[in-house]
């Protein structure tokens, strides 16, 4: 009988498949895998695991939610400029896995009452928010020279999501709400095996001079910068309801927890299918147009939500979460790493990820947990609204600038 390869032979009889693995862009897209498998639980089941195990009200849960955007503002660009001058590129994970981790222990298990949850809650969602945009610049730099393209690194990181989506919910559906706890935890443990053990010191190419406080003042007098952040900010905090209350307007219609996580997987799922499909679309389809797009699927996709609609309807409108969320974001990306200075480039996403995700969803989610409370669904109205401001000023990308010339 023929015996079967074991690994090890694997790895001798195809190098490539080894090199592969072991390369620059697979190690950081384990990071965002690990990351994103931790987000999928808190973004669906945290408001709930609040609502239900603390007894907090929608505007208490917006509160807690919305606090740690706001503060963005300020720990966004010091994050930033910390990543930027760090003499070891990949120090800063480490060094904010580890924080993250123990803040969310802290959070889970020491936390009591409103204040409480609200001061600690800040910190441990901070760390955790503001490790996002320092994956995406990795990953982005990662794969620009890397064996395969950011496409397919953010839809691994999008698996990892649907992941935890699913499994979240089973989970939550059959040992209640403190698998919450366990699975976001154990998440943590897992980035911080990742940044530590999967990611080697890799000193910067050039001294770590980066221009810090005038960086940011260039980028802010761009006009284009401006444009781009402010309008895929509005996009994408249309959807402050959604990750803070989508979850609890189906429980409260009776929809059962597993089924709660697989229509998020649903959407998650449609996003992976369009980011593994980039390549033959970005040659068709300019990043503006993309983001554009992505305003309008928003709008479609929250109008009708906001009838809260039951049944086969929800499915199709999950996989608008392919525009509003998935089109918007890969055009954003795009534009800020083809536009933007290689050393600027943590500051350039920073300071997107501060407005799109810190002051602009922060409104949208202190706003959302007053909606919920007073009209429920009907709050995806007022998302529709925000999402159709972002389009109007996208539309002024797609104009001829000097400043549109690809650096």
């Amino acid at each position: 009988m023929r015996r079967l390869p074991v690994w090890p032979d694997v790895v001798r009889v195809n190098p490539a498949l080894a090199s592969l693995f072991s390369s620059r862009a697979a190690r950081v897209t384990l990071v965002m895998s690990a990351l994103f498998a931790a987000s999928g639980v808190i973004m669906v089941f945290f408001p709930r695991w609040l609502e239900g195990e603390r007894g907090l009200t929608g505007a208490e849960i917006g509160a807690i939610l919305a606090l740690a955007q706001f503060g963005r503002v300020i720990t966004g660009p010091l994050i930033a400029m910390w990543a930027d001058a760090a003499p070891d590129k990949y120090a800063p994970l480490r060094i904010m896995s580890l924080a993250t981790l123990g803040a969310y222990g802290v959070f889970f298990f020491v936390a009591d009452g409103f204040w409480g949850l609200l001061a600690l809650g800040f910190i441990a969602l901070t760390l955790s928010q503001a490790m996002t945009p320092l994956v995406e610049a990795a990953t982005l730099q990662a794969t620009a020279q890397g064996r395969f393209g950011y496409g397919f690194a953010r839809g691994v990181g999008s698996i990892a999501f649907i992941c935890a989506n699913v499994a979240g919910g089973a989970l939550v559906a059959r040992f209640g709400l403190d698998a919450v706890i366990a699975w976001v935890l154990a998440s943590m443990l897992a980035l911080n095996c990742a940044t530590w053990f999967g990611l080697p010191k890799e000193p910067r190419p050039t001294p770590a001079t980066v221009r810090h406080g005038a960086a940011m003042g260039d980028l802010l007098r761009r006009r284009r910068y401006l444009i781009l952040i402010v309008s895929c900010g509005l996009i994408q905090s249309a959807h402050g309801f959604y990750y803070g209350f989508s979850t609890l307007v189906w429980r409260g219609q009776g929809v059962p927890p597993d089924m709660v996580g697989l229509l998020w997987a649903f959407g998650v799922a449609v996003e992976v299918a369009f980011l593994w499909s980039l390549s033959p679309i970005e040659r068709r389809i300019s990043p503006e147009t993309l983001i554009v797009w992505g305003a309008a699927g928003g709008v479609l996709r929250w109008a009708v939500l906001g009838f809260a609609p039951l049944g086969f309807v929800l499915w199709p409108l999950q996989a608008l979460h392919t525009l509003s969320f998935a089109a918007a974001h890969v055009g954003a990306m795009r534009l800020l790493s083809r536009e933007f200075a290689d050393n600027g480039a943590a500051m350039a996403q920073m300071l997107y990820a501060v407005l799109s995700g810190g002051v602009l969803m922060g409104a949208s989610t202190l706003l959302s947990g007053y909606l919920y409370d007073l009209v429920g669904a009907q709050g995806y109205w007022a998302m529709a609204v925000i999402a159709l401001f972002g389009g109007g000023l996208a539309l002024l990308l797609r104009a001829p600038t000097r400043s549109a010339t690809p650096r």
